[in-house]
Formats: C-alpha cells, structure tokens, sequence
C-alpha cells in the first residue's frame, strides 16, 4: 500500500500553484496524490508535474455535475488524456444537498442515486475508467427508516464501484471504520485516513492524543481488503501550515506501516 495526498488538504495552495505544491510533496515523501475539484490545468501539465515530481495519481475527487449526462463525455476525456483512471464522487445529499434536498433524504431516493451510479460506472468502465464513491459522516448517521445510505451503496451499487472510505467521516457519522473497511472488502481501492477527536473533531493529526481511529487494525483491514492507496486527509486549521500537517500525518502512517507483520 502506497502512502498519497488526498489534495483537499492543501487545497488552497494547490490553487495558487501546482508545481510548488507536487514539487513539496515529492520531497516529503509521498508517494502519489489524489487530485480535487474543477480542472484548472490542460491534462497534459498535469500530467507532465506528476511525472516530474514521481508522484502516481491515484484518483481525482469529480463534482456529480460534472458526470451527467452532457458533461461526462468531456470529462472521460480530460482523465483518458491525464492517465487518471480513477474518477470519484466526492458526496451525494449531506449538508451540501448534491443531488437531493434535505426533504427527499430517504431510501428511494439512495436507491436512485446507487443506479444512477451503476449506469455512469458502466460508461467509465467501457473507457477503461472505474468509479468510486467517497464517504462523509451523513452516510453512517442518517437512519433511513431501518437503513443507511452506507448499506444501501454497499448492497446495490456494483462490486466494480469501489467505497473509498474516510475513517474520520466514518467516526464522525458513528460508524466503526474496522467494521466498515471488512464490510467493503474487495472495493477498497483507495481508503482516507483522516484523524478524528471526539473532542477537537478534525483538529487533530493522526494518532495523536484523542484521534479515535484504531490505526493498527484499520491498515491490517485496508491490506486484506485489497487497498492499493491510503490517501491522508486532515482538515485541520490550528494545527500549523497545510504542509506541515501533511508531513505529520505522512510520518505517523509510515510508522504504522513499519509496525505491520
């Protein structure tokens, strides 16, 4: 398993310069990055820094509007020509309403998000694209009369779509990501690993006092469970600069790893 950067954590420097910012990462140590957002850049520069810097593109988190019907075609070429396979739903419903309101958060409408998901799946697939779905807090907390969206997606989107969930989202929502992680096997391509407080929420680093995650046994699960890349995310503001943050978690990881058997 390969230690990237989900880029949301540095989101705001990545904006202001990409090559300054994979160049950083490079020589932290990081080994890829997950990309966010709209597409600032042609796919050829990115793809040209990536190489530069040895940094492997694991996925790019990609707006839902962005995969409808009349804007998919648009973006299944800008990733063929970057060399990205990898195209993730960033979130669905939640406080951001994507896709749904607040109102229409039931089952049925989980239900039509997960073949909706299929049929795009289906698209990329016959690209040489695959889909992923990433998870928040919303996905293990909303009771669906009996159900959450977690079970749902797990039970009715294809085995092909891979889960990539986030721990601290998981801890958030009330979920147990040791649980989550077995439950999903076989389709976690990419997981998040984000530290997560019960008390300071997401300020914290991880394995720091008060990070809830069991970290030992989430990688044991992220191995077994076929996990290619674990992508830090910490959404922390008063823990210092993005980049520092990102060099922390970086070393805290390596030294989980380095505990393996």
């Amino acid at each position: 398993m390969k230690i990237v950067l989900a880029l949301y954590t540095v989101y705001e420097e990545l904006q202001k310069d990409l090559e300054n910012t994979f160049s950083t990462l490079h020589q932290m140590g990081y080994s890829g990055v997950e990309l966010y957002g709209e597409a600032r850049w042609p796919a050829a520069e990115v793809r040209e820094l990536a190489k530069r810097y040895e940094l492997d593109i694991c996925g790019w988190h990609v707006e839902w509007k962005l995969l409808q019907p009349e804007t998919i075609q648009k973006t299944i070429r800008y990733h063929k020509e970057l060399g990205n396979r990898n195209i993730v739903i960033p979130c669905l419903g939640g406080p951001w309403n994507i896709a749904h309101r607040p109102e229409e958060n039931n089952a049925a409408t989980w239900l039509r998000h997960a073949e909706e998901m299929n049929r795009i799946s289906e698209l990329l697939e016959a690209e040489g694209l695959r889909l992923g779905y990433h998870t928040h807090a919303h996905e293990f907390e909303d009771d669906l009369a009996g159900v959450t969206p977690w079970e749902i997606l797990l039970k009715y989107t294809l085995p092909s779509i891979f889960l990539e969930l986030d721990t601290g989202n998981c801890l958030e929502g009330g979920g147990d990501p040791v649980r989550a992680l077995r439950e999903a096997s076989g389709r976690l391509d990419v997981v998040h690993c984000k530290p997560f407080s019960a008390a300071d929420g997401v300020e914290t680093g991880i394995s720091e006092a008060g990070d809830l995650n069991d970290w030992q046994r989430i990688l044991e699960e992220c191995r077994a469970g076929g996990c290619s890349w674990l992508a830090v995310e910490n959404e922390a503001v008063t823990r210092g600069g993005k980049f520092e943050v990102a060099q922390q978690d970086l070393k805290q990881l390596e030294r989980h790893l380095l505990r393996m058997p």
